[in-house]
This record gives structure tokens, sequence and C-alpha cells, in this order.
């Protein structure tokens, strides 16, 4: 007898102690079996299931007191990708550049993979020449008015937004500061990831990681073959495009939309590490292009 209240448990058994293994509760079970069955399957009915097949009842529930983390999901379509504007040492020639493009192919949705603010008013050391609150405030409004162009801008976390969090024990953190920046555009063009990352479907996956390397391409490409996706990589400021070893996932290092004539420590200081590269990505009909130096702007902005 594997009928009960009109569903026959036995070609369902499998995905009844699945669905209890994972710590749903009766209520929850009948819910998503309700769904791909496509018929009603009621709380009694997957009780009488488990008891008929001896489903251990120690077995525990999922603790719903316990945050679960899981970075945001959007789904795929058009969008400009671009990052590390470290705003207010941006580059306008940069950001037009991106919003030039976006308007010849009608893209209408941005997403800012990390350090679109510098927070230069609360990194842990200082220099003689700190910028205030008031000053990025002042020089960074104009970004923001720019990326009002787009319908949605996505912003990922980045590290120099942390410096807020860092700087204040996490009393004040980076979304409680955004607003001074354009209160109107950010509360309807912009929403915020507390995540480093991003992904768009299940083929994409953009991040600010912690990890960083001198060679352009070596972090993307370490993140692809674990995470078996394409990866777009902000963060280390270099322009790369790489597969990995299986041809299949594509490593990208965006470059930014910094200028860096205007940062202190890279026009003063003199180190062996790679010049910093300028860049920005676009994911258009499901294909990745990418904006540098050596783009042929004459092509992409007057041809047709």
């Amino acid at each position: 007898m594997a009928y009960a209240y009109g569903i026959n448990w036995s070609k369902h058994k499998q995905r009844l102690i699945e669905l209890v293994s994972r710590g749903l509760i009766h209520a929850q079970i009948a819910d998503i079996l309700s769904r791909e069955l496509k018929r009603e399957v009621s709380i009694a009915s997957v009780q009488v299931a488990c008891g008929r097949y001896r489903i251990l009842k120690s077995l525990i529930p999922i603790d719903d007191g316990i945050k679960f983390y899981q970075e945001k999901t959007i789904p795929e379509d058009n969008y400009m990708v671009s990052c590390d504007y470290h705003s207010p040492y941006h580059s306008e020639e940069w950001i037009n550049r991106l919003l030039l493009i976006a308007d010849k192919f009608k893209i209408k949705k941005s997403i800012i993979v990390g350090d679109l603010f510098d927070m230069d008013f609360a990194k842990k050391f200082y220099d003689d020449e700190h910028t205030t609150l008031d000053i990025e405030i002042t020089h960074a409004s104009p970004v923001i008015k720019a990326l009002d162009y787009f319908e949605m801008n996505y912003l990922v976390r980045g590290n120099h937004e942390k410096r807020v969090n860092i700087s204040t024990d996490s009393r004040i953190q980076a979304r409680h500061l955004f607003g001074l920046f354009g209160k109107d555009v950010w509360e309807k063009k912009f929403r915020f990831t507390p995540y480093d990352k991003i992904s768009i479907g299940k083929k994409w996956l953009l991040v600010h990681p912690r990890s960083y390397s001198q060679i352009g391409g070596a972090v993307a490409i370490r993140l692809a073959e674990k995470f078996h996706r394409h990866v777009l990589n902000a963060h280390g400021h270099f322009i790369a495009l790489r597969y990995d070893r299986s041809g299949k996932y594509m490593g990208v290092d965006l470059g930014g939309c910094f200028d860096i004539r205007k940062i202190k420590y890279i026009s003063e200081t003199t180190t062996s590490h790679p010049f910093w590269n300028q860049g920005f990505g676009m994911i258009y009909n499901g294909h990745f292009h990418h904006f540098h130096n050596g783009t042929d702007w004459g092509y992409w902005l007057n041809g047709k």
C-alpha cells in the first residue's frame, strides 16, 4: 500500500527522504511537492508517508534563527559592468565612455563591482592630504548624477566601501552614508549588496575579492576554476582576459574607472608593481565585451 491521500508515495519516496534530510518540516515539504507534482499535497499526507517509510522523527529541522549567507543573483540581461572608480579620484573620460557605449547599445542596467567611492576620509592611516567627507561628497556627486542615466545600478561592496565599517567598528557602515552623495538618485536607482560578489544567472560571477596577485588575470582564473563560472574580477586594477585550463570558463580583470593622476600614493611613490589599467566591460546578448586602452573607440562609437 504505497498510497496516502491519493499520492503514490513509492514513486516519490527518494524525493521525500531528500527533502526531510535537508531539515524541512512537513508543511514546507507539502508546499514543495505540491508545486513539483502540480497537485495538492497535504501536510497530513506527508506525515503518513514519513511514518510508513519509518523516516526518523529525530531528524533535526532547519534552524530559522540562524542567518543564511547567499550572494545576490540577478537575471541574465544586458549590463554595463564597471568597478574601482575610487571617486572622487574617478576618471571623467572613462565614465563618459561607459555612458556612450551604454547609450549606443541601449543598455539601461549597470553593475559596479565595488569601490565606487574611495572613502578616503575613513582610511586607517591618514596622511597630510587626506580628504574629508565633505570633499568626497562634493566631487563624487557628479558621478552619481551620471549613473542616473541607468534605470538601475547594482553596487557590490568593495574593500574601500568597507573602510567605514572598519573605522567605526561597524557602528556606521558605508550604506548609511550613500544617500549623502545624491539621495534621490541613490534611493531610486541603486541597489547595494554587502557581499563582495553578485551573480548573473548561473553563468556569471562578478567579484571584488580579498585575493590579489600582481599577475594579471591570475585571481580571476583561479576563481573561475573554483566556481565553474565566468568571473569578472575587480580590485586588482589590471586588464586581462584569459580562459581556464578547460577552455570553458573566462577569467577577466576589468580594470577600473579611476584616474591615477588624482591618487597621491600611486603618483608620488615608485614601486615595481604593475601599472594600473583603466577599463570596463559590457555583457550584451550573453557575450562579454571588454573596453580598455587598446580599444578602437572610433569603431565602437562611430561604426555602423
